[in-house]
């Protein structure tokens, strides 16, 4: 049987099986539709690493000179593909981590909604009149090893997100205690939470390194589809221990365990609906766009009606200025900037779809609207310490970045200053007194969200050169020494290239543009050279008719080595929280619940 067959039978089987569960609320039958979706989606991935090209996406993706890693890549590469491979985790995430009739009947409804855009408007196993000989292949800037790793890691992390999404309905519509949704709906944003800052950090490397732009992150509004779940995601992880603590903020904690999912949504929407103009949009169909727009819109209503159903926490007149309080500036401060990532990334598409306008909405906008709260991020890492005389180090320095960042021509100072205060302080705190296990995964995402922006803030005081350059001369970029050796053309298995020889100091960098058979537009290869303090990008544009100028751009960034040491010290404090005290602490209660249950007690509670 062919893939045109099998693939079909096997979505609509799914359905069959979605729709059953969304009816009876079996779990079973939400394995089975998890099951099939997985099979149809490894039939595809069989028609695309074999070059079956009966299938009109598996010409559109691949070519017989595509090497087979990035035939796999092209399951996740394209619109269709893309699509189903994105249903299939929804489900399989589901099957795993919802076992109670009402959230499997939640969680089988989006499968099912997510199986019919599908079949109707993505369907990869769409049979052309005439199958071609080959295909047309990757696009070139997707061929790149980040291609193979850092979609699916951002795949998974927004998917987990349907699971908490799902157990706070069954938590608020059927009662449920709210002591253990609260631990198992915490575990799994820990899972998504670290999983996003993998895939984001992964996500901005490439972009670094490939692009040539002397930049890791652009704000683009689908850069940020990732971002805005990670942000809701945080101020839930915070929150919960203050409703834990105090008893308050418990509506909140119900809207942003459900929010993530409802942005993950919204970001699926903005990568597929060609209505943001964004490099990253690879994958556009604005009817799929349309369709998902009406799907996020169902989910943010159906998050505020959760909201409005759960219980209120108390009044927030017991608010005091201790490591609660700080908890609770800090939701505020992440809300507010997720608010301002929210409006910036999606005015775009909501002008596109109701105004007819296409937009965009610059750096600027987030640089302004961002910088202030991450001062004040910053400056407050230290706060929870407890140590009145390193907070007050960290203050002052705050200040007196803020003043040189006044007086001066860098604007970066006034990030520098609180970030380096709090890292140093964290790191004195840390060396001192060892945090308590309880806190030490925050302590290390805290490290690491110090030392990250320190890195960002310092690699704002790089300096850049553009310029035509022939062999054998040189220019000078902060204190480098760059010197162009040679230039020549060649042709590899794929593609014609241009390659450039320079010798930065004592180091040699060889950046290419390369021209790949079948698409038009080259793809400049930069080449970096990178230290712990600093980094040196070599990037060439043009070859001039002459066969020996080349249009030359060289970045030269303080620091940058350190984002993603700090982007992995943030994941790990999140591994370290997921493995540690709320891993005990749920297998505690289960083991509780299950005394509980052989004595003949029940453990029903109202979340109430």
């Amino acid at each position: 049987m062919s893939a045109g067959l099998i693939g079909p039978v096997a979505v609509w089987a799914a359905i069959a099986c979605a729709f059953l569960a969304v009816v009876t609320g079996r779990r079973w039958a939400l394995v089975a539709s998890s099951a099939l979706a997985a099979l149809a989606t490894l039939v595809l991935a069989v028609a695309l690493v074999s070059g079956d090209f009966s299938l009109a996406y598996v010409a559109e993706t691949t070519s017989l000179a595509t090497p087979w890693p990035y035939r796999i890549a092209a399951l996740w590469g394209g619109m269709d593909g893309s699509m189903l491979f994105y249903t299939t985790l929804v489900l399989g995430m589901s099957a795993v981590g919802v076992g109670d009739a009402t959230p499997a009947r939640v969680t089988a409804l989006v499968g099912l909604g997510l199986l019919g855009i599908t079949v109707f408007f993505a369907n990869p196993f769409m049979v052309p009149d005439l199958p071609p000989v080959d295909g047309s292949g990757l696009l070139a800037i997707l061929q790149h090893p980040a291609m193979i790793y850092h979609p699916p890691l951002l795949y998974l992390g927004l998917t987990v997100l349907v699971v908490p999404f799902a157990r706070t309905a069954g938590m608020v519509l059927r009662g449920s205690a709210r002591t253990e949704w609260m631990a198992v709906t915490r575990r799994w944003l820990y899972v998504s939470w670290v999983l996003l800052t993998v895939g984001m950090a992964t996500g901005a490397n490439w972009a670094y390194v490939e692009l040539g732009w002397g930049g890791f992150w652009a704000w683009d509004p689908v850069e940020n589809t990732a971002l805005m779940p990670w942000l809701a995601a945080t101020v839930f992880l915070h929150t919960s221990r203050l409703e834990e603590s105090t008893g308050m903020m418990r509506r909140w904690n119900v809207v942003f365990a459900a929010l993530p999912f409802a942005l993950s949504v919204v970001g699926v929407y903005l990568t597929r609906s060609g209505s943001t103009g964004s490099i990253h949009s690879f994958a556009e169909d604005p009817v799929v766009g349309r369709v998902l727009l009406i799907s996020a819109a169902l989910v943010a209503v159906f998050v505020v009606l959760l909201a409005s159903r759960s219980a209120p926490g108390e009044r927030w007149i017991r608010f005091r200025l201790d490591r609660s309080g700080w908890l609770g500036l800090n939701a505020l401060l992440v809300t507010t900037a997720l608010v301002f990532v929210s409006a910036g990334s999606i005015y775009p598409a909501v002008s596109s779809v109701f105004l007819g306008d296409q937009v965009s909405v610059g750096s600027r906008f987030f640089v302004i609207t961002i910088l202030p709260l991450a001062v004040v991020v910053a400056a407050g890492l230290a706060a929870a310490l407890r140590r009145p005389w390193l907070v007050l180090a960290v203050a002052t320095l705050a200040v007196a970045g803020a003043v040189a960042a006044l007086v001066g021509p860098h604007l970066g100072l006034v990030l520098l200053a609180p970030a380096a205060g709090s890292l140093l302080a964290l790191t004195i705190d840390s060396a001192r007194r060892r945090p308590s296990r309880r806190l030490w995964p925050a302590h290390v995402s805290h490290i690491g969200m110090a030392l990250f922006l320190v890195a960002v803030a310092a690699s704002a005081f790089g300096a850049d050169h553009s310029g035509s350059m022939r062999p054998g001369e040189s220019v000078v970029v902060a204190g480098h020494e760059v010197t162009l050796v040679s230039v020549g053309t060649g042709e590899a298995d794929r593609y014609v290239f241009a390659r450039a020889r320079f010798t930065v100091d004592d180091a040699t960098l060889v950046p290419e543009i390369r021209a790949y058979e079948d698409q038009a537009v080259p793809v400049a290869e930069p080449a970096l050279w990178s230290t712990p303090r600093q980094d040196v990008i070599v990037a060439v544009s043009l070859l001039f008719p002459d066969g020996e100028t080349v249009e030359v751009s060289v970045f030269v960034r303080p620091l940058v080595w350190w984002v993603w040491v700090g982007a992995a010290l943030i994941g790990l404090g999140g591994l370290l929280a997921l493995v540690g005290r709320d891993g005990a602490d749920a297998r505690r209660r289960r083991s509780a619940r299950a005394g509980q249950l052989r004595g003949g007690t029940t453990t029903g509670s109202s979340a109430r």
